[in-house]
């Protein structure tokens, strides 16, 4: 993958730069030849060469996107997901440490690396923490098919997840989400009318109460 300067073995004095970059499997290659021996002749094609890879690139980016929404080459052949693991540490007299180890590596980025206590969550809040932050990280969507290849390969932890022995009870209940913009307002609001309407109908059995009264007590007309 990259420019590299490649020599015509049928005529030595053409030169041309070689763009070459592997997409979905298949190598592409473009060639781009310099017009000259001088230094502004291989700039030129050199200046040409990087268009035709970046337009190669995206391409490529964009290849890598879609078999990844797919869900194609983050499952490994034992039922596994790509970059996740159940890594379990043991620790005297407070019993093991369980956590998801998260590793995404993107083309030409750096590994990110994460964790999710599964000490602290239980293994099913854990497990769906993990798989979120997978999918943000990679930009997956829920509703894609690489998600719920993902979810499917929940039972596979789970079963190694049940043979740790001695597993401590997790420390707190699931995260609570974060309430919506606007939401507190719209409760608040609720509330106030509801004390609104209780008010009305108090003083509307009040009066219904009283007119009861009054004909319970009037006389009956001669």
């Amino acid at each position: 993958m990259g420019i590299t300067v490649f020599k015509d073995s049928a005529d030595s004095t053409r030169t041309y730069l070689r763009i070459t970059r592997a997409i979905n499997g298949k190598e592409q290659q473009r060639y781009v030849r310099v017009e000259g021996n001088t230094k502004a002749a291989m700039q030129k094609a050199m200046k040409k060469a990087r268009e035709i890879d970046q337009r190669l690139a995206q391409w490529q980016a964009a290849v890598r996107h879609l078999m990844t929404l797919r869900g194609e080459r983050l499952i490994h052949e034992d039922g596994s997901i790509v970059g996740l693991q159940l890594q379990v540490r043991d620790r005297e007299a407070r019993g093991p440490s369980i956590e998801f180890k998260i590793r995404v590596k993107l083309p030409d980025k750096p590994a990110i690396f994460k964790s999710v206590s599964i000490n602290r969550y239980g293994f099913d809040t854990a497990f769906d923490m993990a798989l979120q932050r997978i999918c943000e990280l990679r930009d997956i969507p829920e509703d894609a098919d690489a998600y719920a290849k993902m979810k499917a390969c929940k039972d596979w932890y789970k079963e190694r997840y049940d043979a740790i022995p001695n597993k401590p009870t997790p420390r707190f209940a699931p995260p609570k989400k974060a309430a919506p913009p606007g939401s507190r307002k719209k409760r608040s609001d609720a509330k106030a009318a509801t004390a609104k309407e209780d008010k009305l109908l108090g003083q509307f059995t009040d009066w219904l109460k009283e007119e009861v009264g009054r004909f319970a007590t009037a006389k009956p007309k001669k």
